[in-house]
Parts: structure tokens; C-alpha cells; sequence
């Protein structure tokens, strides 16, 4: 049986083909060699090289993708296009966005959210587990490969990857022998290292939240593998995206497109919020 396919699509202004297709092969062999073995899921990374400008909706071919999902390359100068392009061409293929804001970072979020398509490509799927900040409340977790170590990467060849989240890691408890992410830092079953996030809807209150991993010090039999990975992550302006995506569902960029209207986040985070709103009001 074929692997499903991933087209990776290059809208930035800053990086080359060489670039991108090291990258690809690199994410592809972490996917192949460690990733799958563990969840048991792949997809192979394919570069597209799209037949049209998505800045200009003349050129817009209204075609779909041809491949199982998508993932966009952007920077500051190409974002709006590129939510144009989602808009006319995917016809719901699940879709993310790689966001350059830091030519030497660029790799492990490229690894961050190829994993992430791959665990959840529809951005719904929710894991009930304990609230970080009280554990004897119950909360649904995202189904997220790396947002847990998300500070953390590692290299395949010479490029950098992100670290990624078990199986075990969305289980109560801790299993002995088992560890909850590739590199084995220790982070806890529904936890977060320092310096990254998870989000969750708490069924308590009808509220998404996220909670940042504290800069407590790490046990001293982890501390020196937590540092030797620590990958500091640039901030996405999840506002200014979000600002974007809504002037664009007022004024759509072409009479034609229809997907847009229903297009309620761009950012995993910001869709996974939408899930939890809809999940509360259904329960009302």
C-alpha cells in the first residue's frame, strides 16, 4: 500500500530549492526511520512546485493538490497569499503552515508541524487527561506530537529536527520502561518541558487554555540531555495571522472563493480553539 503523500509548497521570499528539498529528505528519513515505527503512521514529504502566483487571483487555478495534504512555506512577505492559495486549492486537504521567521530555525518547525499533520491532520482530535494546574481535574488535551518538547531537536544528517511526543506520553501515569518522548528527557505523561506549551479545553469552565513549561531545573540525571537539545522557538504572531485571515473573509481575494468564509484559524492553536468552542456549544 502507497505512504499517503505530503506536498511541501515554498511561497518565501528567503529560501532556495537546495534548501528546501535538504530539509524535505531529512524529515522525510525522521518520519520513516523513528516516527513510524513508534505511531505506526507516515506520509512522504514532496516538494510542489505550484503553476501560478497565489498573490495574484488571476492566476489562481482553481486545482486541487495534487497530494494527501499540504504544508506551506511562508515568511512576512508571502502570508496573505498564501491563505489565498489555501483558500482556492486545497478543496479540504488537511493543511498547515510553516512559518520562517528565523532562516536557522526553520528545519525543526518544518519536522514540528509535518509530525503534527501526520498525528492529527484534521485538528479535532481531543485526549482527556489531568489539568496541569490541578490534577484532580480532568481536561481534553490536543492530540499534538510536539508542542510538549517542542524547545527540543535533534539533527538527521546535518539538519534539525524537532522532537517528538509517545504513545504513552497521552497515558495516565508513567510505565515503566517506557519512555514519553524520542529524545527521553523525561518529560511527564500530559506534561510540558520547560519552555513549551500544550493546550487543552477544560470541560470545568468551556475555556481553551495553554500553560508554558516552567524554567524550574530539571532532575540532574536529565539535565545535561535537556540542555544539550534545547532549541529556543522564535514567537509566531498568531495575532497578526488572525487579523489577516478575517480581512481576508471580508474582502475575498477572488468571486469564487468559498472556502475562505469557513476557514476559522490558520495556526493549529487557533483551530483547535474552534473545536473546543464547538464542542461547548454542542454540550449546551
Amino acid at each position: 500500500m502507497a505512504v499517503p503523500s505530503l506536498a511541501v509548497v515554498n511561497f518565501t521570499t528567503t529560501l532556495d530549492t537546495d534548501e528546501v528539498d535538504e530539509a524535505i529528505h531529512a524529515v522525510n528519513r525522521q518520519i520513516t526511520e523513528q516516527f513510524a515505527p513508534i505511531w505506526g503512521i507516515a506520509r512522504t514529504l514532496e516538494r510542489l512546485v505550484p503553476n501560478f502566483h497565489p498573490e495574484d487571483p488571476d492566476t489562481l487555478a482553481e486545482e486541487t493538490v495534487p497530494a494527501d495534504s499540504v504544508l506551506y512555506l511562508v515568511d512576512e512577505g508571502t502570508v496573505e497569499g498564501a491563505l489565498g492559495f489555501h483558500d482556492l486549492n486545497t478543496k479540504d486537504v488537511p493543511f498547515g503552515f510553516v512559518f520562517v521567521l528565523d532562516p536557522t530555525d526553520w528545519t525543526t518547525t518544518l519536522s514540528h508541524e509535518a509530525l503534527e499533520l501526520l498525528l492529527d491532520p484534521t485538528v479535532n482530535v481531543f485526549v482527556p487527561g489531568p489539568d496541569p494546574r490541578d490534577s484532580r481535574n480532568t481536561v481534553l488535551h490536543t492530540y499534538e506530537a510536539c508542542d510538549a518538547v517542542e524547545r527540543l531537536s535533534y539533527q538527521v544528517g546535518t539538519v534539525q529536527v524537532s522532537d517528538f511526543v509517545t504513545p504513552s506520553y497521552f497515558t495516565a501515569g508513567e510505565a515503566v520502561g517506557r519512555q514519553n518522548d524520542f529524545l527521553g528527557v523525561e518529560v511527564r505523561s500530559f506534561g510540558v518541558t520547560r519552555g513549551s506549551h500544550i493546550a487543552f479545553f477544560d470541560l470545568a469552565t468551556g475555556q481553551f487554555e495553554t500553560v508554558f513549561g516552567q524554567e524550574a531545573p530539571a532532575r540532574r540525571r536529565f539535565a545535561a540531555r535537556l540542555e544539550a537539545h534545547d532549541h529556543p522557538k522564535p514567537e509566531r504572531p498568531e495575532a497578526r495571522i488572525q487579523e489577516i485571515l478575517r480581512h481576508y473573509q471580508s474582502n475575498p481575494p477572488h468571486p469564487r472563493a468559498t472556502g475562505l468564509p469557513q476557514m476559522r484559524g490558520v495556526t493549529r492553536t487557533a483551530r483547535y480553539a474552534v473545536s473546543a468552542q464547538r464542542a461547548s456549544g454542542s454540550r449546551r
